[in-house]
């Protein structure tokens, strides 16, 4: 049978994101619904379930299987999550791939959420055309995604690209990772809100601390420096190891713009190696909060083939 679509789900802490992609990553039926992770074990897939239902009927006999970006660490070959992840709070080391099989039955694909927004952008995003790009997202924490010659880098156990818990940050607000001077609370989104509540400053989103900043607050500013100075390093660590010729930055914060991006570019001129920036673009991401869910169809299609 010749199958043209793949469902493509990227599960949240909050929401499910599904759709139906092609071969081509276009993305069609598009919708979200909570996720339900807070629930049991067993909600988060009820609602995949439904999304499956609901995308089937509207697909038929076209389906030749389905993509999932989940956070967590996913093992490349079993495609079970390993150990824990606080977004999924009842699930432990479980055999993802394995219990979606079955649940839907239909051939399933299971990579971690970051890489899958980092596939997608590679192949249709701003990272189009490069070789090697890394994908980081800011948000909650710093995620990451690597891909090169347009396969995702997985690592042993499918654990690479934690470039957020580096121990590159002051050690004056420690990380739920565990890692001693983790980076993560000072060069992320969210921690970027928790210094400026720290500072008195009543910020809706790490976005409005810029815009403060830009505006000429002297508190906003100083904070603002801080947390792009620490990405900018992290970013440079990627740079000397990987010689990317793009990363992409998404999440709200991105839409920050320049003042985010000028200062990223300065803190990779200081921590870089020179012969690595020559050919780098840090762009913002192009893809959106679609982004998951096309990463995920255009897996299950690398899968398939």
């Amino acid at each position: 049978m010749n199958h043209e679509l793949m469902i493509a789900l990227d599960l949240g802490g909050t929401d499910l994101k599904a759709g139906l992609v092609d071969r081509t990553g276009a993305l069609t039926h598009f919708n979200r619904r909570p996720s339900r992770t807070l629930e049991s074990e067993d909600a988060p897939l009820e609602v995949i379930a439904e999304a499956v239902e609901e995308l089937r009927a509207r697909a038929g006999t076209r389906i030749g299987g389905a993509g999932l970006g989940s956070p967590g660490v996913i093992h490349p070959e079993t495609g079970a999550l390993v150990g824990r992840t606080p977004h999924l709070p009842h699930w432990d080391s479980i055999p993802l791939r394995e219990r979606l099989s079955e649940w839907l039955g239909l051939a399933v694909s299971v990579d971690n959420d970051a890489n899958c927004a980092a596939l997608a952008e590679s192949v249709l995003g701003a990272a189009r055309g490069t070789r090697t790009s890394i994908t980081v997202t800011l948000g909650t924490g710093v995620g990451c995604g690597i891909v090169s010659e347009g396969r995702v880098l997985r690592g042993a156990f499918g654990g690479a690209g934690e470039l957020g818990h580096l121990p590159l940050g002051s050690g004056r607000y420690p990380c739920r990772c565990g890692v001693a001077n983790c980076v993560e609370p000072e060069a992320s989104a969210s921690g970027l809100i928790a210094m400026a509540r720290e500072a008195g400053i009543d910020a809706p989103d790490a976005a409005a601390v810029f815009g403060m900043a830009s505006r000429g607050d002297a508190a906003a500013t100083q904070l603002v420096d801080h947390m792009a100075d620490r990405l900018g390093a992290v970013l440079a660590v990627a740079v000397n190891l990987l010689n990317p010729g793009a990363i992409v930055v998404g999440g709200g914060v991105s839409q920050a713009g320049e003042p985010l991006f000028s200062r990223l570019n300065r803190a990779l001129e200081r921590y870089a190696l020179a012969s690595h920036r020559g050919g780098l673009k840090v762009v913002p991401a192009a893809l959106g909060e679609r982004a998951g869910v096309i990463g995920a169809g255009l897996l299950a299609w690398q899968t398939k083939d």
